[in-house]
């Protein structure tokens, strides 16, 4: 099946529409991430859950930035590969890979905090694109984005081999 050809300037807007997003994430700017969703958006963060609406929205990125002092600032998500399908005139769907990078200021070290892959909804109704739907599933355990065949997977033994 062929690939969909996304207009140039769509595939750029969508793009800078992540890093405007990331950007806000990033560095505690509530105004720049809520003005990347439409004021009816969802956004699917587990373990918390689903977020409806700005309002909801701010309760979760409070929960993210103050609950736990120390432990988001310093992180940079990055989201690549993007993969868009139009829905309509003014919506794709946009899959991407993301990896978040920590700085930790107490030791002044480095690393990757987290993989995930995103499967968003975004909208051009306004004019501009926006985040209607954002679904973010985390590499934890085995949830990880796989359409083979299982027999790619560790099968570990199990039970006593003496």
């Amino acid at each position: 099946m062929p690939r969909p050809k996304i207009p140039v300037e769509d595939r750029l807007e969508i793009q800078e529409l992540f890093a405007y997003y990331a950007w806000g994430l990033n560095t505690g700017d509530a105004e720049e991430v809520l003005a990347c969703f439409t004021e009816d958006c969802s956004f699917e963060h587990l373990p918390q859950g689903i977020f409806r609406g700005h309002d909801q929205l701010r309760v979760l990125l409070n929960h993210l930035w103050y609950d736990k002092p120390g432990w988001f600032i310093g992180r940079q998500h990055l989201a690549t590969h993007f993969v868009m399908t139009p829905l309509s005139e003014q919506e794709m769907h946009v899959k991407a890979y993301s990896s978040i990078l920590q700085h930790n200021l107490d030791y002044r070290s480095n690393f990757v905090f987290g993989l995930a892959s995103w499967d968003n909804v975004c909208t051009k109704a306004s004019g501009e694109w926006l985040f209607k739907s954002v679904r973010i599933v985390k590499w934890m355990g085995q949830d990880v984005p796989w359409v083979g065949e299982d027999r790619a997977r560790i099968q570990a033994p199990t039970g006593s081999l003496l």
